[in-house]
């Protein structure tokens, strides 16, 4: 009885952590390039054991943190000159608030006061040398397949372009990435200044976004199978105890 109320707590326990976690998809569901995060490890129980005695309690495991769905996002033409998606596998280099590097697949970039290269989350968006980028004043703007961006800048001569500085891009490949707790994606470890080199495979589409690849579909019908599991575990919960009870009152002796 013991183990199976533990192991209905455990079960409400991963229930909410799924409910919790699929809630901060559906709210990131129209952010562009937003990675679903994806619950690790098998939630179940694990029994406890010691030499020559009885399992004993059952406690849950606990999941792998930092995991997320690499699936790609659909490819949304939208025009704007400062929209860029990645196409295939591949990361933006970025840089926060707080001067931490991270990877991000969110290309709906825009151009600071300052003329620093950021995207809508506000994370500046840096060059190959992981030197934050700054644009020129332009007319027009252009940023090839691999990551050069080109201007054509206000005061030249029109159709002549200049190469301004290219877009920092890196692979996933040989990485082991997790989402931190910011909600950054970064290598376990970290990202090392002085080791970074750019992936030129990587492939930028100027004009285009990757949206989110969070199925709301999916995540609302999940969560509806997660509010019947949890149910039923309340429910089992209460059997238990009026088994238990049922049960000790047959033990009881008659009085007199």
């Amino acid at each position: 009885m013991d183990k199976l109320i533990h192991t209905a707590l455990n079960t409400m326990h991963s229930a909410r952590l799924k409910q919790a976690t699929s809630a901060q998809n559906l709210s990131n569901a129209q952010v562009p390039g937003f990675r679903g995060d994806e619950i690790g490890g098998r939630f179940g129980s694990v029994y406890l054991y010691a030499d020559d005695q009885l399992e004993t309690r059952v406690f849950a495991k606990k999941s792998e943190p930092g995991l997320f769905s690499s699936e790609q996002g659909e490819m949304r033409l939208t025009g704007q000159q400062t929209d860029v998606a990645i196409e295939g596998d591949g990361y933006f280099m970025v840089e926060n608030q707080s001067g931490e590097l991270g990877m991000s697949r969110r290309g709906d970039f825009t151009i600071s006061n300052d003329g620093t290269l950021v995207n809508r989350s506000g994370e500046v968006i840096l060059d190959t040398s992981l030197v934050p980028m700054t644009i020129p004043p332009f007319r027009e703007i252009f940023i090839a397949e691999n990551g050069q961006v080109y201007i054509e800048p206000i005061g030249g001569e029109p159709g002549v372009r200049q190469l301004i500085n290219q877009i920092a891009a890196t692979s996933s490949e040989g990485l082991n990435l997790k989402k931190d707790t910011d909600g950054t994606i970064r290598p376990e470890g970290g990202i090392d200044r002085t080791q970074f080199n750019a992936d030129q495979n990587v492939r930028l589409k100027q004009g285009y976004l990757e949206a989110s690849n969070v199925n709301v579909f999916d995540e609302l019908v999940n969560n509806v199978d997660i509010q019947k599991q949890y149910q039923l575990n309340v429910k089992l919960i209460s059997l238990a105890k009026q088994i238990d009870e049922a049960g000790a009152s047959l033990l009881k002796l008659p009085n007199g």
